[in-house]
């Protein structure tokens, strides 16, 4: 629903240009989690529509260990993390080539904190992210490595034994975040809690600053506003602005509730900010300038996502709830354009491809929706694979499929 005398302000065609325009990740580059870090948008128009076990799929490797992270892309590389061992002994970093699968390098790291595994708490949730000097690998052990790209270890920070163990119940699963200087880390559990910013280079602190305890997987999202770059962290209740340049926090949003665990989406002059709960996942509007408080344009009356993140892409809002019901809403009103019943949950956040989204269910199956006014299935794809799908990626001309024990591209070429 639109909240009342609250309409966006921007002409529609500028509004709709810069919804739909240049975000996109290009070429073989899926750097970090939903691709440039906000947008889950694909650039390649060949990616497949269709799959099975013998039609469309280049390659399937089995991964070490178990893994709930996705995959990032870089180039002629793959890269994933996994956990392996009763006590998550061993982190693992691996490397695979893009086009054959073919392993390049596994790095291997012991954990700053002893977590016991169990189906409860996160198995390598956070996904790494990569530029052109080096992999950037998080764990829930509290491990923060920088790996290069033939494999050699550059540094490594143990963040349980700087700053405290991790506590909560499922453990920690926000992914880092690039941006401007340097490595965004959330860490948000029942223990003191902090955003650090890393150099690349170096691993040295940046910035850190230090945050209410209490319990969040969402992962901060990159936004610009004012001539600055900001992170926005979803925590449950509220919403967090900084500028990314000295950590300073410019403001704080408060008044909602189920938004810890997907991720904001950034659009222009605002984000839309997920939740798990009804009324709940709303659209935002920034102020005139970065450290004024933003305002709530409209909230969506049923629709809400759940460990997906909202996916803006031809001047709709896509959602998906805990039961697995897939929603379509108009980015301006906030309006229900359709809802429909998924095959399942979704974990993986949808993506936006041309004129089709990509809903992958954690069951596996993928539903392919042609983007519109109306739910209109056109494809439904499956593997032979019993773990979960957990993230993808798009890469090229292929999606990369990443289940807790299995990597897979699948690719019309």
């Amino acid at each position: 629903m639109r909240v009342s005398g609250s309409p966006f302000t921007f002409s529609r065609r500028a509004f709709l240009s810069a919804v739909c325009g240049p975000v996109a990740v290009a070429g073989t580059r899926w750097t970090q989690f939903r691709g440039d870090g906000a947008s889950s948008v694909g650039a390649d128009q060949r990616l497949p529509l269709e799959w099975s076990d013998d039609k469309n799929v280049a390659w399937s490797v089995a991964t070490p260990g178990y893994g709930q992270s996705s995959p990032v892309a870089y180039e002629d590389k793959v890269f994933v993390t996994s956990v392996e061992g009763a006590q998550k002994e061993t982190l693992m970093l691996a490397a695979h080539n893009l086009s054959t699968g073919k392993n390049l390098w596994m790095y291997h790291g012991r954990p700053g904190q002893s977590i016991e595994d169990s189906n409860m708490v996160s198995k390598a949730a956070p996904t790494p992210a990569v530029d052109a000097d080096a992999v950037y690998a998080f764990f829930e052990t509290g491990n923060l490595a920088a790996i290069d790209h033939i494999g050699k270890l550059k540094w490594e920070r143990q963040l349980t034994k700087e700053f405290g163990e991790f506590g909560g119940r499922h453990g920690i699963g926000s992914s880092v975040r690039l941006c401007g200087s340097g490595l965004l880390v959330l860490v948000a559990h029942d223990g003191p809690s902090y955003l650090l910013c890393t150099d690349r280079g170096t691993g040295e602190t940046v910035w850190k600053a230090d945050r209410p305890n209490g319990v969040s997987w969402s992962t901060p999202s990159i936004a610009k506003h004012d001539g600055r770059e900001i992170a926005l962290v979803s925590v449950g209740r509220r919403v967090d602005a900084y500028d990314t340049a000295d950590g300073s926090l410019l403001w704080t949003l408060d008044g909602l509730e189920g938004a810890f665990i997907a991720s904001p989406t950034p659009i222009a002059g605002g984000a839309i900010i997920g939740s798990s709960r009804k009324a709940h996942s709303v659209a935002i509007r920034f102020g005139p300038n970065a450290k004024a408080m933003p305002e709530i344009v409209w909230r969506a009356t049923e629709a809400a996502s759940y460990f997906s993140s909202p996916l803006v892409h031809q001047s709709r809002v896509y959602m998906v709830s805990k039961a697995g019901v897939a929603f379509c809403l108009d980015i301006e009103s906030g309006e229900e354009i359709w809802r429909s019943r998924l095959e399942g949950p979704n974990w993986a956040s949808p993506i936006g491809l041309k004129d089709r989204v990509y809903f992958c269910g954690v069951n596996g199956v993928t539903e392919v929706i042609k983007a519109g006014a109306s739910f209109t299935r056109i494809a439904r794809n499956s593997l032979s694979e019993e773990s979960r799908l957990y993230g993808t990626a798009v890469a090229e001309d292929c999606l990369l499929l990443r289940y807790g024990r299995r990597l897979i591209k699948v690719s019309a070429g």
